[in-house]
């Protein structure tokens, strides 16, 4: 079989990512070395969510899975009907037409949907977006080249008033004696941190303690950040079925606490790796995430974090660079509970700050430009303004016109992210039984990041 020297989808965007409701475009490029016959040259791009897995083995497994099409659009690029055609009549009095040698371009748009879930890949399924395209030959196989491209999902910490204010969990447990398994006297758990929403590359405060009253020493106390995953898929007879997935993504001990003492967590910060947001709008996989502190198997508590896509506007605008945050906690002095570096017991508040926010219609004249409060430890002003500070981001919504970078439509003021590949790494994307082409067969989603991180990181 004849084969092309280069067969590639190009996208404008340098990382491969959009945002939904964003046109994507970018341009197809076919290289021979010699002349082709060809017919047509079909696009298609498409997104969807897919779950599968198998329960049981041998003549007892049973397959489950269940798909969810967001998008499909195929259609003819037409740049076969400016080629030369062969003195050859093919079929029904049509002629074949000719690809002459050479490197050929062939531009293509498209604008994606708005309500898209975010890219996503998981151990039981996925949210996958393609672009494909087939160079078709008369008499002879297809030639067929694929590329992923990552696709982000509006989700709005704003919009929920309840991520945006500290919260506190406390329990109390009793450790049992290893030798007799009777109790040995309570531990009290303590764990807070300044709000439950945030985006990739922000950083979590946590405080907290683990206070001791027992007279043994306790080995085994852990905070975990954790993502668990359900999937949702049902078998051929329609029964619903679930499955749970629970990753860690990161681990710190907190060392030995010793009889009838007092384990503290001051102004400890967790730097939140490149991870998917929930996936509010796709039906088939939940994503959650929580930060544990736990003692062995004696007890733990949970805090839900929610991960979004567009970060909390006034603390982000406030500041563009790891130093400046640190500034705001304390000195610019660098702590980060996973990185094993202790604060020193140092109080400090989060700085207030101010973004301003601007209405314009359609035709981009300013309506309204009104400077709204942010979050800070002082909620009464915050709360003053949530009201008017949620009609003026409902508004901007409402004027987001096609193509455009939507960031900056919906959110004039918003610095423009920057992407990093999934903290778990790439995957095989090449399906079963999928026919060969051009193109990678390892994909790792990209996800936005706001805050830049300096040379030493």
């Amino acid at each position: 079989m004849v084969k092309l020297k280069r067969f590639e989808i190009v996208f404008n965007s340098p990382e491969d990512a959009f945002f939904a409701g964003q046109e994507i475009s970018g341009k197809l490029i076919v290289e021979s070395g010699d002349d082709k016959k060809v017919n047509e040259i079909l696009l298609e791009i498409k997104g969807r969510a897919k779950t599968y897995w198998s329960k049981g083995s041998g003549k007892n497994v049973k397959h489950c899975g269940r798909s969810e099409p967001y998008f499909c659009e195929q259609f003819n690029t037409n740049y076969t009907h400016k080629l030369d055609v062969a003195g050859e009549v093919v079929g029904k009095g049509h002629k074949e037409r000719i690809l002459p040698k050479g490197v050929h371009e062939i531009p293509f748009q498209y604008t994606l949907p708005k309500t898209l879930p975010t890219s996503f890949e998981g151990s039981y399924g996925y949210v996958r977006y393609s672009c494909r395209a087939i160079f078709e030959r008369p008499w002879d196989f297809d030639i067929c080249t694929k590329k992923l491209f990552t696709v982000t999902g509006i989700e709005d910490i704003n919009d929920d008033s309840h991520l945006l204010v500290p919260i506190t969990v406390e329990e109390s447990c009793v450790q049992k004696s290893r030798l007799c398994c009777k109790p040995n006297g309570p531990v009290l758990l303590e764990l807070s941190c300044d709000r439950t929403g945030y985006t990739s590359g922000e950083y979590i405060i946590l405080n907290g303690k683990v206070q001791n009253k027992t007279g043994n020493l306790i080995k085994n106390v852990f905070v975990t950040f954790t993502q668990s995953a359900t999937f949702k898929a049902n078998n051929f007879a329609g029964t619903n079925f679930e499955k749970q997935e629970r990753k860690v993504i990161m681990k710190s001990s907190l060392g030995e606490i010793k009889g009838n003492s007092v384990k503290s967590i001051e102004k400890e910060m967790l730097v939140i790796p490149s991870l998917p947001p929930s996936l509010a709008t796709c039906s088939l996989i939940d994503i959650k995430y929580c930060i544990e502190l736990a003692i062995g198997n004696d007890g733990k508590i949970e805090i839900p974090i929610v991960i979004g896509t567009i970060p909390l506007l006034g603390e982000m605008l406030s500041r563009k660079t790891r130093d400046e945050f640190y500034k705001t906690i304390g000195g610019g002095k660098k702590s980060c509970l996973f990185n094993g570096v202790n604060s020193g017991g140092k109080k400090h508040s989060l700085r207030h700050s101010k973004v301003k926010v601007t209405v314009t219609d359609e035709c981009g004249v300013t309506i309204k430009t009104t400077p709204t409060s942010s979050r800070s430890v002082e909620h009464s002003e915050v709360e003053d303004n949530e009201a008017a500070e949620h009609l003026l981001l409902q508004a901007a919504k409402k004027r987001v016109r096609m193509p455009s970078t939507i960031l900056s439509e919906i959110y004039p003021t918003l610095p423009s992210p920057y992407y990093k590949e999934s903290f778990f790494g790439s995957v095989n994307v090449r399906l079963e039984k999928e026919e060969e082409y051009f193109g990678d067969s390892l994909f790792a989603p990209k996800y936005p990041f706001y805050v830049e991180e300096d040379e030493n990181g």
